[in-house]
């Protein structure tokens, strides 16, 4: 078993901070298919995409208390609709907001894509979280 060395002044459960409400550069970390939870779409049943997102550059992000951020999260977005075709409308804002055009592709092609996208602040559980409500075209 490895040893770990800790840090006596760590903060137990710190949590991540909150940026402040904005239009953000984001970079996209991760994406895979899964179908929809209630919690993340209101369509039970349909089958969507996950994209896990990072701020592509966090220090130019000022928190909801009005600090430079030093510890932001990612910002999941899993309300991508791919199936029914018809509910797509979110996911061709993604796509296009990655400068790939509105045709088939493979999830891989979004992995490390940049975007602007608007992000909010929302309340879940109890919890304030951010949470992406447009991706924005180049140029936008």
């Amino acid at each position: 078993m490895p040893h770990i060395t800790v840090n006596p002044q760590a903060e137990a459960d710190a949590g991540f901070e909150i940026a402040q409400p904005g239009v953000y550069r984001m970079r996209i970390e991760g994406a895979t298919n899964f179908p929809a939870v209630q919690e993340f779409t209101s369509a039970k049943g349909n089958t969507c995409l996950k994209v896990r997102m990072v701020f592509a550059d966090p220090t130019s992000v000022t928190t909801d208390k009005n600090t430079v951020a030093k510890n932001l999260g990612s910002i999941v977005d899993s309300g991508l609709v791919v199936a029914p075709a018809e509910k797509q409308g979110k996911l061709r804002s993604l796509v296009e907001a990655c400068s790939l055009p509105w045709a088939d592709f493979d999830t891989d092609q979004l992995v490390g894509k940049e975007l602007q996208a608007k992000v909010a602040i929302e309340e879940y559980n109890g919890t304030k979280r951010n949470n992406i409500t447009r991706y924005l075209k180049p140029g936008a």
